[in-house]
């Protein structure tokens, strides 16, 4: 049977294995991967009144606050959003869930007979759907933007990473990590509306560092769209559409790299998206190695304990937390000014000292 959510309490999540932001004002959760999906109410509020035809003041609609909660993506996912009935909020969560089983079709690894899994083991793809080429478009951009620190085509080094830890708590041998090197280069992903290659054989894409961005983008259109105004999105990137139902902004929690239990930055939000990276979160060892991999190094980068980005959509957030977690600031101080979506970063450093930069 489903939980029911609570109100007043502080609503926990994770991207990948790890917990990096937390909502204040929510609900509380610890989620594991599952299908199942629910609706809960837990809390209400009176919708400004509106004026009838006659001009005469309408009596407030009582909206009351409804909250989804599954898996996207291989994450886990939620939404909480203002309705004027629990009927209308199954609708659009109806709608939200429709287009995330779409897209996991194209963007899951999690799927065998998805678009990029088929790409992958092919080495090609034709015919391909629009999404997955205007993903992959966006995601050169901004390999080309961040001068190869954001790259897709890591996944390679990723599995070999996996293998090798598998079973071995040894060092990475340099000569095999050369070779797996050579075939990490988005520039070797041809693109056009018909078709999609890999230019070099063995080379494979992950999107899991941008397809829940992506997705959390097209969730909060859908809501927006169809009306809605004040709705928190997280589908693995967090995406706050407009302000709390009285007009307080979101409070987001930034998690410690240090103790995951503790905050260390409030960041207040309205009609803005953030992202969070981490090593922490997936390593492969005990000794420093883990999952946000320098595409030119090879190794695993280790400038800062966690890097979250604001921004005015899900995908930039989520593309540019990657890639910073990478660079060294003088490096982002450099190409900054190349994304006119990025409105903040907060950096924190292994000793728990935080710094943000802004526009």
């Amino acid at each position: 049977m489903p939980r029911i959510l609570h109100n007043n309490i502080t609503a926990l999540w994770w991207r990948l294995t790890t917990f990096h932001l937390i909502i204040y004002g929510e609900m509380k959760v610890t989620m594991k991967p599952t299908r199942r999906r629910f609706i809960s109410v837990s809390a209400s509020v009176m919708a400004a009144g509106t004026l009838q035809a006659n001009g005469v003041q309408a009596a407030p609609q009582k909206l009351e606050l409804y909250k989804w909660q599954g898996v996207a993506m291989g994450a886990a996912a939620q939404m909480s959003l203002y309705a004027a009935s629990e009927t209308q909020a199954k609708i659009l969560f109806q709608k939200c869930e429709n287009e995330i089983e779409r897209l996991e079709v194209i963007f899951s690894l999690f799927k065998p007979n998805s678009d990029i899994s088929r790409l992958n083991a092919t080495g090609q793809l034709r015919n391909p759907n629009f999404e997955l080429v205007e993903l992959l478009s966006r995601c050169k951009s901004y390999s080309q933007l961040t001068n190869g620190a954001f790259d897709v085509t890591i996944q390679p080094l990723w599995k070999f990473y996996q293998t090798h830890f598998s079973g071995s708590n040894a060092d990475i041998p340099a000569a095999e990590l050369d070779k797996v090197l050579e075939l990490v280069g988005a520039e070797a992903i041809l693109l056009s509306a018909n078709k999609i290659s890999l230019a070099k054989p063995n080379m494979a894409i992950s999107l899991n560092g941008v397809a829940q961005g992506y997705l959390t983008d097209k969730i909060s259109d859908i809501l927006r769209q169809d009306g809605f105004e004040n709705i928190l999105v997280n589908m693995g990137e967090t995406f706050a559409l407009g302000t709390h139902q009285d007009g307080r902004n979101w409070t987001i929690g930034i998690t410690s790299p240090q103790d995951q239990s503790q905050i260390a930055q409030l960041v207040k939000m309205n009609d803005q998206a953030i992202a969070t990276s981490g090593g922490y979160g997936s390593p492969f060892s005990g000794n420093g190695h883990h999952h946000l991999l320098n595409p030119k190094t090879g190794l695993s980068a280790n400038i800062y304990a966690s890097v979250s980005v604001i921004a005015t959509d899900s995908l930039t957030a989520d593309m540019l937390s990657t890639a910073f977690y990478i660079m060294p600031m003088h490096e982002i101080d450099a190409v900054w000014h190349k994304f006119p979506q990025l409105q903040r970063a907060i950096f924190i450093d292994f000793n728990g000292n935080v710094t943000e930069k802004r526009v």
